[in-house]
């Protein structure tokens, strides 16, 4: 069996594994107030075959299957009847994209492999290991070979480099600029501020604009469903952000463009702005937070939370109401966070109890109405889940305060609105260079 076909198999088997365990997968999104959102698996391929060749590397129909895959699972957009022809389309797009972007970069930069491996490696355990989660696991649940994940984040980490690299001139004052920005901010801190994450998405090779607009809808409902929003720009966005998983960080609200600017006035802090069409590209965003009069957001604000869960079908009235009761009994005693662990211990759900630390922005709807009026070691009323009466408590809360960017954060900033610019040009003349010869259909 060769490396490409075990490492099918291994996904296959994690696969099944996920499938057999749907229920904790739910769990722990419902921890923090999550709906899980639907996404279907295409079959695998029973026979491997090359599907386009570029510049002398093959891609075989294993690659794109495994890389559909983790596009799939990592955004959570569903693969349907309506979009599977444009959703093949752009994962092959993407896979010879990669190709031309590690050439590029290895051509460009020969010494540079080993130490982009070693940080392809360390974004990849960042990016599935939010909320102290263990990445290995939370990869093995959907089903993603991790050579996978640190391929594509190699392609990332060299075209970034060799970007950086082609435009030295470019980068070249982003420190004086980083500085000019900075004294700004200083200068109209009391000047109405918002907290933002974006994905941009801009028509590609064999997606135009109005199937991209198609795409943009795809994501946001995705988004609305509880798809992560930082791996979907890690996927999607063609804005230097989308390294970082589309973070903008605090921007002057008047400095955005006029539509841009009338979405956000009506958004609340913890919402996704629905597509926007911008210059030629889609934009979504995402509202972390707002500052008015140089007033930090509550919104801001860091929270550690510990839950209890207390086993009853909650379909059976009677049972529900009398552990209602047994469990308001139990619970008043209870000050603490570690009071509340013990007696969730006593139950035996086997669900987790300390869920960790979190923006109360990051939480969903739900749970950010019933946690952003509670201070340390005050704690929810019991409220139905799937696995019974479920208590939250706030073991930790930190009000924000209002600090300036640093200079490194600014000056980061404006290197990413250079990289978008710079890599979409660098990209579209390497691909009309590129010879991709295709062998077979999708």
């Amino acid at each position: 069996m060769t490396p490409r076909e075990r490492n099918l198999q291994k996904m296959m088997i994690t696969t099944l594994r996920s499938l057999m365990t749907p229920v904790l997968a739910v769990m722990a999104m419902m921890a923090v107030g999550l709906t899980a959102p639907a996404v279907t698996t295409p079959a695998m391929a029973t026979s491997i075959s090359v599907l386009a060749v570029v510049d002398g590397t093959p891609i075989s129909s294993i690659d794109f299957e495994l890389r559909r895959h983790f596009l799939i699972k990592t955004t959570g957009i569903e693969y349907n009847e309506q979009n599977r022809d444009q959703i093949d389309s752009d994962v092959l797009q993407m896979l010879i994209d990669d190709i031309i972007k590690v050439n590029e970069g290895l051509r460009f930069g020969s010494g540079f492999e080993a130490s982009a491996r070693q940080r392809a490696a360390e974004l990849v355990t960042q990016s599935f290991s939010q909320n102290g989660e263990d990445p290995e696991e939370v990869m093995d649940r959907l089903g993603i070979d991790r050579q996978i994940a640190e391929k594509k984040f190699l392609a990332d980490v060299l075209w970034a480099s060799t970007v950086q690299s082609r435009y030295a001139k470019q980068f070249a004052n982003t420190r004086e600029e980083a500085e000019k920005e900075l004294e700004r901010i200083t200068t109209n801190i009391m000047k109405p501020h918002i907290d933002i994450d974006e994905i941009i998405l801009i028509p590609e090779p064999n997606r135009d604009f109005t199937t991209t607009k198609k795409l943009g809808t795809q994501i946001y409902n995705a988004l609305i469903k509880g798809a992560d929003f930082g791996r979907i720009a890690q996927q999607y966005s063609a804005a230097g952000s989308g390294r970082n998983g589309g973070e903008l960080g605090w921007v002057m609200t008047e400095r955005l463009p006029e539509r841009v600017r009338n979405v956000m006035e009506g958004a609340p802090s913890g919402s996704f702005t629905q597509p926007i069409e911008i210059d030629g590209s889609i934009a979504i965003y995402r509202v972390n937070g707002k500052r008015e009069n140089g007033e930090t957001d509550p919104m801001e604000s860091m929270v550690e939370l510990m839950r209890l869960v207390y086993p009853v079908d909650i379909n059976d009235a009677a049972a529900t109401s009398s552990a209602r009761a047994k469990l308001g009994n139990e619970l008043a005693p209870v000050t603490s966070c570690g009071q509340l662990q013990s007696l969730h211990d006593t139950y035996g759900s086997g669900a987790k109890s300390d869920l960790g630390s979190f923006k109360i922005v990051e939480l969903a709807p739900v749970m950010r109405q019933l946690i952003i009026g509670l201070d340390k070691n005050e704690r929810t009323d019991a409220i139905n889940f799937a696995e019974g009466l479920v208590v939250f408590m706030v073991c930790e809360r930190n009000n924000p305060k209002l600090i300036l960017p640093s200079i490194e954060e600014v000056e980061a900033s404006i290197r990413n609105r250079h990289y978008s610019a710079l890599s979409a040009r660098l990209l579209s003349r390497l691909r009309k260079k590129a010879v991709i010869n295709y062998k077979g259909n999708l």
